[in-house]
């Protein structure tokens, strides 16, 4: 089978890399789901996405985590909303836009990313067993490659 033809034309579903990486995905997240069930207290995997992203750096515009994974902004105030409810992070007026707020973790919040990062590592480490650091480069640059031709199809102005 020809590295472009074959598994493009195929009328095997098992042939088609989309349908492999949409499986894949769906595994990914039911096994994210266990991890955040047992270690989250049953967040969503958008909500953990939140609060993993301020864990990286806050404070962060709410403006700033509308991205594919989180979704649209309506979708992301949702989201913060429900990690707000939950005492987990806090919006607070940015000093440098009136009309936008700053998300910040408490500290029930920063505990709780802190704890779950070790989880988080060690279930990573458990999907990505018997990969090489070359192969795992070569796969995040695949599919790096793949989100910029997706971005171009969705948006043909991009």
């Amino acid at each position: 089978m020809s590295a472009r033809g074959g598994r493009h034309r195929s009328r095997r579903l098992d042939d088609a890399l989309a349908f492999r990486i949409h499986r894949t995905n769906r595994l990914l997240r039911t096994h994210l789901m266990r991890l955040l069930d047992e270690h989250g207290g049953g967040m969503t995997a958008e909500q953990y996405f939140v609060l993993a992203r301020l864990g990286e750096r806050e404070p962060r515009r709410q403006v700033d985590l509308t991205e594919p994974v989180l979704g649209d902004p309506p979708n992301v105030s949702r989201l913060v909303d429900a990690l707000a409810r939950r005492g987990l992070v806090e919006r607070r007026p940015d000093p440098t836009d009136g009309r936008s707020h700053e998300l910040h973790l408490t500290a029930p919040g920063r505990e709780l990313v802190d704890s779950l990062h070790p989880q988080v590592v060690a279930a990573r480490e458990a999907v990505f067993a018997g990969f090489d650091a070359a192969e795992l480069d070569a796969l995040a640059a695949a599919l790096d490659r793949l989100d910029e031709n997706l971005a171009g199809l969705l948006d043909p102005e991009a």
